[in-house]
């Protein structure tokens, strides 16, 4: 019984070995790029500034939002 009991606390150690060691292997996720963002005039929605509309240094989610103006 003892053997046995032996036997398992062995085969114990041996898997928290292998799974620290698989932990420590894997390696960190990667960040993602920053974009720069942009805040509508007119909505206030913020969106990537590579999509953005743009007249007199104003930022627009859409056209009609450009054409609309900033709201009061």
């Amino acid at each position: 019984m003892v053997k046995l009991l032996l036997f398992v606390l062995v085969l114990g150690v041996i898997f928290m070995v292998m799974r620290a060691s698989n932990r420590r292997s894997k390696p960190p996720p990667t960040a993602h790029k920053s974009e720069a963002m942009a805040r509508c005039a007119h909505c206030g929605v913020h969106f990537p500034r590579a999509e953005s509309v743009s007249e007199a240094e104003r930022d627009y989610c859409s056209e009609e939002h450009r054409r609309l103006g900033t709201r009061s």
